[in-house]
């Protein structure tokens, strides 16, 4: 197991990481910082041997980062914007100014919809900030914040350990979808009709089942579920080109019924709604480009409750 001494290791190695991340250019990046491009060279290969990576290789563009330095970026960017934060004894995370990187954890149906108010909100207001976007579960979100592959999740989450927090975007609830012409759906969709349809279930697992007939099976009630696909955006597609019904997020589909061939209806049965959280690891609580971010998240998650009710 490799032992770091933190006395032994020059932080400013750390700033001369982020201006290569932000440059992707040894002069340029030495510009940034006040220094010679020979000594960054110097402090590159010692970050490498500190990583035991290349972390950047040159190419036709520049300085291209390995994923080994875009997985550590946002983290070192976080740690430079604390200790100014410290040592500036206030808020210093201006998000006109920023370049920061921020890694993200989000379901295709979380992504569907708050990512684009989200990239609105950042062309807008921190055209230098940018976004990775990496797919999560209910199963894996919260591994992902321990194991700091992700910074921030949005979702529907079980209760995060002590360690980490959660805050309240908004509630969901189900609506019934088929499609228009759909012979099945002529009339009213009552209870005995809706038990005997086809049914399209969305499952991350690859499960036939899931929130939906757990309702049901506590009623001592059994759909037929026909077709299981483990993306969300795949179910109004599907639903739209056949007479398969599915019952999901209204937020999912009510966006869509304008545009593909749908109509949408309540369950015949009462479901309840579930939350979307946004969540993140506690060590990220006072970072204030972290602040700001959630605060974001935030402000989209309430607008979109509004647009929904």
């Amino acid at each position: 197991m490799k032992v770091l001494h933190l006395h032994r290791i020059d932080l400013n190695l750390l700033v001369v990481f982020d201006a290569l991340m932000a440059e992707e250019h040894a002069t340029r990046a030495a510009e940034r910082i006040g220094l010679t491009q020979p000594a960054v060279s110097h402090a590159l290969n010692r970050l490498r041997a500190l990583f035991s990576d290349p972390l950047f290789v040159r190419s036709p563009r520049g300085m291209t980062p390995t994923p080994a330095a875009l997985e550590a970026a946002p983290a070192i960017r976080s740690i430079l914007e604390q200790v100014e934060g410290v040592l500036l004894g206030g808020r210093v995370f201006d998000p006109k100014e920023s370049t920061r990187q921020f890694v993200l954890g989000l379901s295709d149906y979380a992504a569907f919809v708050l990512l684009p108010r989200l990239t609105e909100r950042l062309e807008r207001e921190a055209p230098g900030v940018s976004l990775i976007v990496r797919n999560t579960s209910r199963g894996v979100g919260l591994p992902m914040l321990d194991d700091g592959i992700v910074e921030l999740i949005a979702g529907n989450f079980p209760v995060p350990p002590s360690h980490m927090r959660e805050e309240l975007l908004y509630e969901e609830d189900f609506v019934c979808a088929g499609r228009v012409g759909n012979p099945a759906l002529d009339r009213s969709l009552d209870l005995e009709r809706y038990l005997s349809l086809r049914h399209l279930q969305v499952s991350m697992k690859g499960e036939p089942h899931g929130y939906v007939d757990a309702v049901l099976r506590g009623k001592n009630l059994k759909r037929n579920v026909t077709v299981t696909v483990g993306h969300f955006l795949m179910a109004p597609h599907l639903v739209g080109t056949s007479d398969l019904v599915a019952t999901e997020p209204r937020r999912l589909f009510g966006p869509l019924a304008g545009r593909l061939p749908l109509q949408l209806s309540p369950p015949p049965i009462d479901i309840p709604s579930f939350r979307v959280v946004q969540a993140w690891h506690a060590r990220n609580d006072a970072d204030p480009g972290h602040k700001w971010l959630r605060q974001v998240v935030r402000e989209i998650g309430q607008l979109v409750d509004c647009t929904h009710k």
